[in-house]
């Protein structure tokens, strides 16, 4: 059995299951990219409202 199976094809199975990793791990890494920055511009959001409520506040005291 070991006979039948060529160096090259078992290179190039080990080339494939690296590529499939590394696309998993790219594509994680990218949606994990996106939540964070959604989470980012949301506190920034916050931050401004917050800003234009001590604002409010502020002038009615």
């Amino acid at each position: 059995m070991m006979e039948s199976i060529n160096g090259g094809y078992l290179a190039l199975a080990v080339v494939g299951i690296v590529f499939l990793g590394l696309q998993f791990w790219w594509i994680n890494m990218t949606i994990r990219n996106g939540s964070n920055e959604r989470v980012l511009r949301n506190q920034n959001q916050t931050d401004e409202i917050k800003k234009k409520l001590e604002k409010i506040f502020a002038k009615s005291d």
